[in-house]
């Protein structure tokens, strides 16, 4: 049944011209902005410490945005069943000379993106185009995480749990493969303490420690969306030049590196940026989890 309406839904949105459909997205974001609460204490809270400077109404106008702008993405993301390596080029406008550059050399490379712009259509154009992406994820659950599995299948791309081994992460990327990775949520205990948006934080270490012990390049990777309704996806390598000669202190700083290239997008086009995640639950000072809610 679920399948069947996802059919329905993305076969009815692709018959209708995509301004449309952005608007319709646009109008459903202010519509839940104005209707539901779920997590938006969370978002302010989040506001309120990466940029501090704002004013109560300047805060409540950049929410809105963050609410309109996943309208329009959630639209385009119930669409990707639909799309293929010619209809690209309608919607995305994407520079490949560094991602071409790794396929070529056949030496495997880590992605690292962060949950910005629409980060679910990086994956499936990279499979269209041809590149061997294979992004490691968070499984979702119930009738939702269904239709989300089912969505991000459509287009051909493979995903791998991120409760998969490392050794066979790193077989992968030894292989010529490129090893998706989302680095800019809470990581708790297990993460690499870094300054983020000002604020010390616990992040993923697993594009640092892949990259390191394999020697593949880190390349940041953002879809965003531009004013005039097309997506700019924009890969910049990450340098793994002058890192410490000390392990830890050169994962620290390469995650360092990451989360700085993601800051200065988010400051770029924060009303793009996911902040409804506890992004911050983790208390530097014990390494003890915040008790703020859920994830």
């Amino acid at each position: 049944m679920i399948h069947k309406l996802l059919i329905i839904t993305t076969w009815i949105l692709n018959r209708l011209p995509r301004p449309w459909v952005l608007i319709l997205g646009r109008l459903l974001g202010f519509l839940i902005y104005l209707t539901m609460s779920y997590r938006k204490d969370v978002a302010r809270k989040n506001l309120t410490r990466a940029f501090p400077h704002l004013s109560i109404r300047q805060q409540r106008t950049l929410l809105r945005r963050t609410y309109q702008h996943f309208g329009m993405v959630l639209m385009d993301f119930i669409r990707i069943p639909a799309l293929s390596a010619k209809s690209l080029d309608t919607i995305v406008d994407f520079d490949e000379s560094h991602v071409r550059e790794a396929r070529e050399q056949g030496t495997g490379a880590v992605i690292m993106t962060g949950h910005l712009g629409n980060w679910e259509l990086i994956v499936p154009t990279l499979t269209l185009l041809g590149y061997p992406i294979i992004p490691v994820i968070v499984p979702q659950r119930g009738s939702g995480g269904l239709i989300v599995k089912t969505i991000r299948g459509s287009t051909g791309s493979r995903y791998i749990s991120s409760r998969t081994s490392s050794r066979t992460m790193l077989r992968l990327l030894k292989e010529g493969n490129f090893l998706g990775l989302a680095s800019d949520q809470d990581a708790r205990k297990s993460g690499v303490w870094v300054t983020f948006l000002g604020q010390f934080s616990s992040r993923p270490r697993g594009s640092a420690v892949f990259a390191i012990n394999t020697g593949v390049p880190i390349l940041a990777g953002w879809c965003i969306l531009q004013s005039n309704g097309r997506y700019r996806l924009n890969f910049t390598p990450i340098s793994l030049k002058n890192l410490p000669g000390n392990r830890d202190q050169a994962v620290q700083n390469l995650t360092q590196r990451c989360m700085d290239a993601l800051e200065e997008v988010v400051k770029q086009y924060p009303e793009q940026y996911l902040w409804f995640h506890r992004m911050w639950k983790t208390c530097p000072e014990s390494s003890t989890e915040l008790d703020e809610g859920v994830d």
